[in-house]
């Protein structure tokens, strides 16, 4: 099923030639989901709630982000929490989630906020309805609540919602499935968003020109122990790259550009776990190490064989939204009207 799946989402992340019945299902698609890009969620009192979403179906970097903002908030002084949507977990009731939780318990996205949110004692909870988690993060006394995967709430907004975009290919395919991985439609997304922040760049010619540029950037690998390895070192060695994401031609030209070029690649779907014989295959290549996803490495061993699995230290500088959220800065005008001119 996670190959199939795997199979689906590069052919939608590469755009689908449209025919007369893909275009009306587009179309479908786009209708119902401009109707929820506003999801329902009841937001407590007492807290400065921060949606951050995304305008493709993955791939964007709207966790990375998260995380950023949540870490800089705390550093700030904040008493933030981080509210995870537990993807593809078994939670049950309302928790925080603990760095060394069973990922299957609180889900990949969560655990890995929880990881690298310990360091600023920082609060990571899910449950299995944002509400919940909303509720027991502001029981604890938390007032800035930054929620992953959020982009707009009903039947009260946010009081920040931030759209992430790819920096290079802010709105993926540019179609809504079955065509194509984009979300909503674009309208529909800057319309719902407060701040639209372009990761990696700004030089695409469809990104809105209100985005504001944040840098990302791949700062080495990390290995079990918390050793760092950098890349001008891996470059001469004998490195896979083992990952479960969407779009990972995206981290595949980062890494080139870095100077690496992977021996070996294997990409399985977003937030797939790593089957056995996926884990076997890996282990019999002999390379030098592997390279992950800080996701990722939440369901991986920390070697493969002989071979180490490194973790890939993702950089985000969300100093520049920081400091939008902090002067409650608005553009005034909904971000739909600064949409690039056709």
């Amino acid at each position: 099923m996670d190959s199939l799946r795997a199979r689906i989402a590069r052919r939608l992340e590469q755009g689908i030639t449209p025919s007369l019945p893909g275009r009306a299902l587009a179309s479908a698609w786009a209708t119902l989901a401009a109707a929820r890009v506003a999801r329902p969620v009841a937001l407590p009192a007492g807290a400065r709630v921060v949606g951050v979403g995304g305008a493709v179906l993955g791939g964007a970097g709207k966790t990375p982000v998260a995380i950023a903002l949540s870490r800089a908030l705390a550093l700030e002084g904040h008493d933030v929490a981080f509210i995870g949507h537990g993807y593809r977990s078994s939670v049950a009731s309302p928790r925080r989630v603990l760095p060394d939780d069973p990922v299957a318990l609180v889900g990949d996205d969560a655990l890995c906020a929880a990881r690298a949110l310990a360091l600023t004692d920082t609060p990571v909870f899910v449950a299995k309805r944002r509400a919940e988690a909303l509720a027991i993060a502001v029981r604890s006394g938390k007032t800035f609540l930054v929620v992953d995967g959020l982009l707009q709430a009903a039947p009260r907004r946010l009081d920040d919602a931030v759209l992430v975009l790819d920096g290079e290919s802010p709105f993926g395919a540019g179609l809504c499935p079955p065509l194509g991985d984009l979300r909503a439609p674009a309208s529909a997304l800057l319309e719902a968003a407060d701040h639209v922040v372009a990761l990696g760049g700004a030089n695409a010619p469809d990104l809105p020109s209100s985005a504001v540029p944040l840098a990302s950037s791949i700062d080495g690998a990390l290995d079990a122990s918390g050793r760092r390895h950098d890349l001008a070192s891996l470059a001469s060695r004998r490195v896979g790259l083992l990952v479960a994401v969407a779009r990972p031609g995206r981290l595949l030209l980062s890494l080139r550009r870095a100077g690496l070029r992977p021996y070996a690649a294997s990409c399985l779907a977003d937030h797939a776990c790593f089957d056995p014989e996926t884990l076997e295959r890996a282990r019999s290549l002999g390379l030098d190490a592997w390279l992950t996803t800080p996701r990722c490495a939440t369901k991986l061993p920390p070697w493969l064989g002989a071979a180490p699995v490194l973790t890939l230290d993702h950089r985000v500088d969300v100093g520049p939204l920081l400091a939008r959220l902090l002067r409650g800065s608005r553009e005034g005008a909904p971000a739909c009207a600064r949409l690039p001119a056709p």
